[in-house]
């Protein structure tokens, strides 16, 4: 069976609701695509594919050529080729999307070609995995936040996670303290800065939040600071949580042998697929770290249940409902956990009726996203 062609849909405008987090602000309109490999043999392989139209680029210019006639079920060799391909464009951020995008449409492939759900191929360790309930919008009231994260211990979710890095640091303190009141000692407590703090900052705010029994504390200084991280990870007893801007195993080799990281969250596309994150995960059991890998869609439960130390699944609702409305069926949880679809693959289906609902822009533009790394606390940048 051979590679026939690659394809990337066009964009779906999907309404979305406006979210904000330390950095970035989000429109209400999420742009999705999916990607599609083709073969001789009648199967499609089908991933979402984010990354728009810089992925889209380097997918249909440069990667395809290269799988074009090649066997799907030929996987690393697959990824070595696309890897060298692309290594002259950089090695990091788009191009290793674009890998993980492919990689993951072949397994997707290797999946339909042999009838198996994905996490059977791949040795499943087991069929359901924990989900903890992901507030990914800073801009709320402490009341909403407070329901929020109520919400989803009520709903059974064993860990929530919420957004912090305000310019006041007190604001962050005192949400914190608001919301480990509201779901009670018993239910984990994850806190998310996305990249917003200088190292020192970090360090002072780890020590005025540690009596609120912090889980994990994620991404509180630039992914790039692994050193700062790493300085960090020694200065706090909460355990650090890094990997979701981090590309390719050297990067995790770094980051887990700095003592950087103490939950392991690679990105199942980020980090180049599939191919890519079983062997992180293998790197990060081998140093008895757990891995929690950042929402991806649809692509990341079928992943946790294959590895014996995937330990959460991030269930973000706001981010899973724009591609919820594009599939025919997904992945959903439920008491606290999510399956993997029992079907071959992903076992993602495009809805019939998905270009005519959601194929044209809204009559007013799309807005950009906006990022900008401003909140950092003077007194200890």
């Amino acid at each position: 069976m051979k590679i026939t062609d690659v394809r990337i849909t066009d964009t779906f405008y999907v309404p979305a609701r406006p979210q904000q987090d330390a950095i970035s602000r989000l429109p209400g309109t999420a742009l999705v695509n999916f990607c599609q490999v083709f073969t001789d043999g009648g199967h499609i392989g089908l991933v979402p594919a984010p990354g728009g139209k810089l992925t889209r680029v380097l997918i249909e210019e440069m990667l395809k050529p290269v799988l074009v006639g090649e066997d799907p079920m030929d996987h690393e060799r697959l990824w070595q080729k696309m890897y060298w391909n692309l290594i002259s464009q950089g090695r990091r951020g788009a191009p290793m999307i674009a890998i993980g995008i492919l990689d993951c449409a072949i397994w997707d492939l290797k999946g339909r070609i042999t009838g198996q759900p994905l996490h059977k191929l791949l040795g499943a360790y087991r069929d359901r995995v924990p989900s903890y309930g992901s507030g990914i919008n800073m801009n709320l009231s402490d009341e909403e936040l407070v329901t929020q994260m109520r919400g989803f211990v009520d709903a059974g979710f064993p860990m929530v996670k919420m957004k912090i890095g305000h310019r006041d640091p007190r604001r962050d303190v005192e949400r914190i303290r608001l919301v480990r009141e509201a779901i009670g000692p018993d239910a984990d407590l994850c806190v998310d800065a996305n990249n917003a703090w200088s190292v020192g900052t970090a360090i002072e705010l780890a020590r005025l939040i540690e009596p609120f029994d912090i889980y994990w504390l994620e991404e509180p200084v630039l992914a790039d600071e692994i050193d700062g991280l790493a300085a960090l990870a020694r200065a706090t007893r909460i355990p650090i949580a890094a990997g979701e801007n981090h590309y390719g195993k050297w990067e995790f080799r770094e980051l887990i042998g700095k003592g950087a990281v103490g939950v392991v969250q690679a990105d199942v596309v980020k980090c180049g697929g599939v191919t890519e994150f079983l062997k992180i995960a293998a790197m990060a059991d081998a140093y008895g770290l757990p891995v929690c890998p950042h929402f991806s869609p649809f692509t990341d439960v079928a992943c946790i249940a294959a590895i014996p130390n995937g330990v959460f699944h991030e269930h973000a609702e706001d981010l899973v409902a724009p591609v919820a409305l594009l599939v025919e069926e997904h992945p959903e949880p439920s008491d606290g956990t999510i399956a993997p679809l029992d079907r071959p693959g992903f076992g993602l289906t495009l809805r019939p009726d998905a270009a005519a609902r959601f194929g044209t822009p809204p009559p007013e533009g799309v807005p950009r996203r906006t990022t900008e790394r401003a909140w950092r606390w003077p007194p200890y940048a």
